[in-house]
Order: structure tokens, then sequence, then C-alpha cells
């Protein structure tokens, strides 16, 4: 077969297979699963993939020379960590990231630690493919409250379970809505004793798991909640745990924000480990933003995003 030949479709199939095999560690039974072919077609097409030059050129190559750009990350925002991916098919950015990140952020958890996530698509990839970690006494929260309207893989709730019964971790979760209708019902929930005790967890989180909203994101997603107006988030340029802020990473503070339920921001900033997981140049703006408000400490994005971060002044 030559490459000349392939369909584009076909050529995107053959070169994801090799990222799972190559870079990601799947075995070839799980990606016979992933992808609904059988365990031979992907031994066959990982040979195929040798002779067309895919796994040299786009996949052996993958992550080489990125030290210098991740290093250079670190030390412009002060950082703890980066790590930046190619990205090999835009549409699948999310679950690219979050197969990234969970094989990196192991070297932030230790035992004991406990853990706080914000709803997302990367998140969930996160949780999905989080090689199993040998720690113990682990103990998983979510730092905002839920959503009816959320598909069921992207809940902040779901990913707490889903996390919990894969590294055998205590769930806490907080059983309130994220937004409600009016600040007095906010203030009689947060007065409540199973939230006070939920939130008690919440406060001492050692390492936060989050994405990064931009305002379009969020007018999308807030606008269905009691009807937010459009003109409310105008002046916001990105949102991390409910937290939103402008261009310089300075908090912007919509007159909703006494009806949200989650984590304080000062709350949130006291937790000593924030990993932000986020991509393509469309959310540049709000990840650097999230980067000088210091919103994250460890990023996980995609090259082309991290070299218009890097440019950034």
């Amino acid at each position: 077969m030559q490459k000349q030949n392939m369909t584009e479709e076909l050529i995107n199939d053959y070169t994801r297979i090799a990222y799972y095999y190559h870079k990601a560690g799947f075995t070839q039974e799980e990606i016979a699963k992933k992808m609904s072919m059988s365990r031979q077609r992907v031994n066959r097409i990982l040979a195929e993939c040798i002779e067309l030059g895919i796994v040299q050129i786009q996949v052996v190559n993958i992550n080489e020379n990125y030290m210098d750009i991740e290093t250079s990350l670190e030390k412009k925002f002060n950082l703890k960590g980066v790590y930046v991916i190619n990205n090999l098919i835009e549409k699948n950015i999310h679950e690219d990231l979050g197969i990234a990140a969970g094989r990196y952020i192991g070297k932030f958890i230790k035992d004991g630690d406990i853990i706080g996530f914000s709803r997302g698509r990367a998140t969930a990839a996160l949780v999905e493919h989080m090689p199993l970690l040998q720690r113990e006494n682990l103990t998983v929260t979510q730092l905002l409250g839920s959503e009816n309207n959320d598909r069921e893989n992207i809940a902040v709730d779901d990913i707490v379970h889903h996390f919990a019964a894969k590294l055998q971790a205590k769930a806490t979760k907080l059983y309130a809505p994220v937004l409600v209708q009016d600040s007095e019902l906010q203030k009689s929930i947060i007065k409540e004793p199973f939230f006070r005790d939920a939130y008690h967890v919440v406060k001492n989180c050692n390492v936060a798991i989050v994405g990064i909203g931009t305002s379009s994101s969020q007018v999308e997603h807030l606008s269905p909640l009691y009807a937010i107006k459009k003109a409310e988030l105008d002046n916001i340029t990105g949102e991390v745990s409910t937290h939103f802020f402008d261009a310089l990473g300075r908090p912007v503070v919509p007159t909703f924000r006494n009806r949200i339920i989650a984590i304080t921001l000062e709350d949130y900033l006291n937790i000593p480990v924030r990993i932000g997981i986020a991509g393509l140049p469309v959310k540049a703006d709000a990840i650097y933003a999230a980067l000088k408000g210091g919103y994250i400490n460890v990023l996980v994005t995609d090259l082309e995003t991290a070299k218009i971060l890097e440019k950034k002044s």
C-alpha cells in the first residue's frame, strides 16, 4: 500500500493506532477494542505504519525537543511542571490531552492526597486513561457543584466516582448544583451540615485537576442555567472551577457569583498543586490568563498552543 492511495480518514486511523501503541502505551488488545477492530488488524496496521513512514515521522518524534519549550514555559510562568504533546487530530484534542495528563500527573500525587476535580472532557479523559497508580489512602472530591445538563461522562460527580473506583480512593461529593436560582438558596445550602462536612474535604485538597474555560464556552455552558445573559460575561477571558478572570488573570466577579456553589477562590489558590489541562489556539488567551493569574501551576497542553504561550508577553 502507498500512502498517496490512502484516504485522509484511513491515514488518520493509522496515525492514531500508531500513537496509541508507541506513545500512549496501549496494548494491541486495548487498541482493538477502542478502534472496534480485530487485534490481528491492529497488528497489521502497526507493521504498515512503519512501511509508510508514519511511525518514524509523526509518532517516534512526537515529543522530541519539546523539553526546551516545556522548560521555557516553566520559567516564564514559574510553574511546577509543563507537559506538551503534539496532538495529531484536532477533534480528538481532549482525549489526547487526557491520555497525556493521565501518564504525567502521577509525579504530583502521593499517598494520602486529597484530589479535587472540575468538570470537562479533558479531565474525564484523564480519569478514563489514567494508569493504576500505586498510592494509598487517596481521597477525591469535586471542586464545584453538579449539573443535570452535563453529559454523563464529563460531569464532575461522575469524574469523581470513576476516579475513586479506578484508584480505590474515597469519594466525597458535594450533592449540590453548581448554580442555584438565588443567593438566599445558596446561603441555605452551604450552611447545611452535609455540605459543611463535604466542604471541609474540599478545603484540604492537595491537588486540583481542572479544565480552563473561555468566555464563549462559558456563555454556552452557563446560559441554560437560569438564563444568564451574554453581557454578564463580556469582560471575561477565562474560567477555572467557576472563578472568572480577565485577559491578565485578574479576578472578575459576575453578578451571579453569589448563586454559585463551588470552592472559594481563596481556598482554591491555597491548593499546592493546580493542574490545568487545556489546548488548541482558540484557548490560548484563556490559558495565558490562567497562568498569569496563578490559577494553575502545572500545565498540560499541545505544541501549537505552547508556542503561542511562549511568544506572549
